[in-house]
C-alpha cells in the first residue's frame, strides 16, 4: 500500500529498527540493535535498567538520531510528521504542568494533535474514572498514570508505545489501564510496544517478548513458547561436575540439588539431563511468564 492510498485514519502501523546504534561519549547505549515489530502485532520489550530501552524509544520516536543503523516505519514510507502524529507515547511519569486541571490538559494536547478524537478521549476519561475539574497536583499518582493514558492515546494512535507506565500505580488503575490498552489492541488492531516490570501483565497484552541486555536484543521469541517453553530442571543429588546445555537460561546450586532453567523444552533435553545423575532423579517445574523473564535477567546480571 502506498502513503498516498493509506487512510489517515486509524490502520496499524508498525516499525523496524535496522543495526541501530546509539553512543554517548563512550557510552554506547544501543549497539547494532535490530528488531521489527509488524503492524497489528504487540511486543513486550523486557531488561534490566540501564538495559537500553528508554533510549530505543527516544529513537523510535526520532527524539534523538541514531549514531549509525535507520529505524523504518511500517507497512510504508510516510513522512516522519504524519508518522508521529499516528503514534501514541506514554512514559514512566506524567509530564505537564501541576496548576492545569484535568480537563485544560486534555484541551492543550487537542490543540496539539490533528488526529485527535474527541468521542473516544471523552470514553476514555469516563471509564477510566478521571474528574476534569481536578488540579494536577492533588492527583494521586494512579489518576496521574491514567491521566498519561489519556494523553498519549486520546487520537488512537495505530503505535502505541509504553515506557514502564504502571511504576507505582494502585491495583485498580492496574487494571483500568490494562484493560484500555487490551481494548486498542482488540478493537483498533493498534500496535503495541510495551517495557514494564510488571512481568505478568505481558501474557495479557502480548503476542512476542523481546530482550534487550546492554543494547541489543539477544532473545525475542512468542509469548505463549516463552511460557510453555521454559522449564526450571531440579537436579538431585546434585551433580559433581556440569556443563550447561545449550538450552540453559540461568544455573543456581543447592546444597543437595542444581536448579537449571531451560528455554525450548523438549523429552530428549530432559533425558539428556537425566543422563547427567544417573540414579538420581530430575524433577520439572512449569514457570510463570513472570519467572520466566526473572531468569532471564538474573542471567544478565551474572554476565555483566
Amino acid at each position: 500500500m502506498s502513503a498516498d492510498a493509506a487512510s489517515p485514519g486509524h490502520e496499524p502501523l508498525g516499525i523496524s529498527c535496522n543495526d541501530v546504534s546509539m553512543r554517548y561519549g563512550k557510552t554506547l547505549a544501543l549497539d547494532r540493535l535490530a528488531l521489527r515489530v509488524e503492524p497489528g502485532t504487540a511486543l513486550g520489550l523486557v531488561g534490566r535498567n540501564g538495559a537500553g530501552k528508554s533510549t530505543l524509544f527516544r529513537v523510535m520516536l526520532g527524539i534523538e538520531r541514531p549514531t549509525s543503523g535507520n529505524v523504518e516505519m511500517l507497512p510504508y514510507a510516510m513522512p516522519r510528521e504524519r508518522f508521529l502524529a499516528r503514534t501514541g507515547f506514554v512514559p514512566d511519569h506524567l509530564s505537564a504542568y501541576d496548576w492545569m486541571t484535568v480537563g485544560s490538559a486534555i484541551e492543550y494536547v487537542a490543540s496539539l494533535q490533528p488526529y485527535f478524537d474527541r468521542a473516544w478521549s471523552d470514553e476514555l476519561v469516563r471509564d477510566l474514572g478521571l474528574d476534569r475539574s481536578k488540579k494536577l497536583k492533588a492527583l494521586s499518582r494512579g489518576m496521574q498514570a491514567r491521566l498519561a493514558f489519556v494523553l498519549g492515546l486520546s487520537h488512537r494512535p495505530g503505535l502505541v508505545i509504553l515506557d514502564e507506565p504502571l511504576l507505582g500505580v494502585d491495583a485498580v488503575s492496574h487494571d483500568s489501564i490494562l484493560s484500555m490498552v487490551a481494548r486498542l489492541r482488540d478493537e483498533l488492531e493498534s500496535t503495541v510496544i510495551i517495557a514494564s516490570h510488571a512481568l505478568g501483565d505481558l501474557a495479557r497484552l502480548t503476542d512476542r517478548v523481546a530482550f534487550i541486555d546492554r543494547g541489543r536484543i539477544v532473545e525475542e521469541l512468542a509469548t505463549d513458547d516463552l511460557v510453555a517453553g521454559t522449564k526450571r530442571l531440579v537436579l538431585s543429588p546434585r551433580p559433581a561436575a556440569f556443563a550447561p546445555p545449550p538450552e540453559a537460561v540461568h544455573v543456581t546450586q543447592r546444597d543437595d540439588a542444581l536448579v537449571v532453567t531451560v528455554r525450548n523444552f523438549t523429552n530428549e533435553l530432559f533425558d539428556r539431563m537425566r543422563a547427567i545423575v544417573p540414579g538420581g532423579r530430575v524433577d520439572v517445574v512449569d514457570l510463570t511468564i513472570a519467572e520466566a523473564c526473572a531468569d532471564r535477567m538474573r542471567a544478565m546480571e551474572v554476565t555483566a
